[in-house]
């Protein structure tokens, strides 16, 4: 990402509905995992440390980003964590194997800058303990690639089956997963033909990236009260939709 987007985000993502409604359904996962008090994390692209910050809550967490705008911005908002700043298609190189119960990559994967998803799935496989957990926050469906993901340095969008056999692929057995947002699928279908017809404009000179703003207060309010209803019906419900997928691994 430009600098100023990720000063954009660091100012954001404590506020915005999308962030804090993906924390708090991260979160459910999270406790059913019933991690030690004391469990060892990962934090894989933790950008300006948003997520870092939050899953301090479940133990001794450390992130890695290969920016050091983002890292300075991690440092300042977790400073309980550790954050290291190297190049996540290296994990193997930075860490210890079988170091960390829980690897999580908050919409990480499908960034450009992640040269093979096989590679990286492996290389954290061979970090988590035995029975370690893998939780995976991204972008669904490629019918919906936009103007945003482009300008988010996305290469491409998943879905469950990705995942299934990614994991397949790499040493995970699949334990469940979820799609969320399903409200913003019609505005994300309409904006993701626009941009298949008409290209993306250029960039903003400030690097800013429109959905990134926080709305209005009441909007805002109103998007978080949606989201926790939908969380609690689509947790309740044999299938779910959206525009963001969650999934959870683990190692055995």
């Amino acid at each position: 990402m430009e600098p100023q987007t990720y000063q954009q985000l660091a100012a954001v993502e404590d506020r915005h509905w999308w962030h804090r409604s993906r924390e708090k359904l991260a979160a459910q996962y999270i406790r059913r995992m019933a991690l030690a008090h004391d469990a060892t994390i990962l934090d894989v692209g933790c950008g300006t440390g948003g997520t870092t910050r939050f899953l301090l809550e479940f133990g001794q967490v450390t992130g890695v980003d290969m920016s050091p705008i983002a890292v300075r911005h991690a440092r300042a908002k977790a400073p309980q964590a550790t954050i290291v700043e190297g190049d996540a298609n290296q994990l193997g190189r930075l860490f210890a194997p079988a170091s960390f119960d829980l690897v999580t990559l908050f919409n990480v994967l499908y960034h450009r800058w992640v040269r093979d998803d096989a590679d990286m799935l492996r290389q954290i496989h061979a970090l988590l303990k035995p029975g370690g957990w893998l939780l995976i926050t991204d972008a669904a469906h490629k019918t919906l690639m936009r103007e945003h993901d482009v300008l988010d340095m996305g290469k491409t969008r998943y879905t469950r089956a990705d995942f299934r056999r990614y994991f397949a692929q790499t040493g995970f057995r699949y334990e469940r997963g979820q799609y969320f947002n399903a409200a913003a699928l019609p505005i994300c279908l309409a904006l993701a033909l626009k941009h298949r017809w008409f290209g993306s404009r250029a960039p903003r000179p400030d690097g800013q990236i429109a959905e990134l703003n926080v709305p209005p207060a009441v909007i805002n309010r109103t998007m978080m009260v949606y989201m926790t209803v939908e969380n609690w019906l689509f947790s309740r419900l044999p299938f779910s939709c959206g525009v963001t997928l969650l999934v959870v691994g683990r190692k055995f």
